[in-house]
């Protein structure tokens, strides 16, 4: 077995523990993490299994063609930072309902959670290129939140269906055709995704993990006040 493929091994082999992992959500490292890679995993779920519906038996073929990568690049990056403006805005919303936070302090656990997601995934060449615009954009939606509105259904779900529909790399025919077929198969992704963070979270010990970590950010003169 070559390089390449134990690499393809490990990865997939990796997600497969995350994905059935049951532990508790209950410190800030294990709350950035399943908001990242619950992200990441309804991202390529839903765009990789779109295109090998729609391509069929020209699937492989076609992933193998460099005039087709870099279409695919960007539209990989624009549906993960759909996925992950979507997840993490209601993964704080939830947080915070349960912790009565201020808006001062929704919004800061919001940007925290952002910047840990953005640092531990935009790699890579293409990514660098886009990396601060798609912050700058997680961030723009995270200061205008109405975090009471975000913790309620799917409310907080609006930009991944659209990014799929929208960004996919097939003709503009088959985006329209396939419109309401697509955004529909990330909702209902993500309806998985809402009963497992219910499941896993630990809303006392994150929040209280949380406030260390806030006090700690604090410049020297404000966390020795408070």
């Amino acid at each position: 077995m070559n390089i390449i493929r134990l690499t393809k091994l490990s990865k997939f082999l990796h997600m497969l523990r995350l994905r059935f992992d049951k532990s508790p959500i209950d410190r800030m490292d294990s709350f950035v993490e399943f908001v990242h890679t619950r992200s990441a995993y309804v991202a390529q779920t839903s765009l990789y299994g779109y295109l090998k519906a729609r391509m069929g038996r020209q699937y492989v073929e076609i992933f193998k063609d460099e005039k087709f990568a870099p279409s695919l690049t960007m539209s990989k990056w624009s549906v993960y930072t759909a996925c992950l403006s979507d997840l993490s805005i209601y993964a704080v919303a939830i947080l915070s309902r349960h912790g009565g936070l201020s808006r001062e302090d929704a919004e800061a656990l919001g940007q925290f959670c952002i910047a840990q997601c953005v640092a531990a995934t935009f790699k890579g060449t293409h990514a660098a290129s886009i990396r601060d615009e798609a912050l700058q954009e997680l961030l723009d939606r995270n200061g205008k939140t109405v975090w009471a509105n975000a913790a309620t259904g799917e409310l907080a779900f609006a930009k991944s269906p659209e990014a799929l529909a929208n960004s996919s790399p097939v003709s503009e025919e088959f985006q329209e055709l396939d419109r309401e077929i697509v955004m529909n198969s990330v909702r209902f992704r993500w309806n998985n995704i809402r009963d497992e963070f219910s499941r896993r979270l630990d809303p006392v010990a994150v929040l209280e993990d949380w406030k260390r970590i806030r006090v700690a950010m604090l410049p020297k003169t404000k966390a020795s006040d408070s």
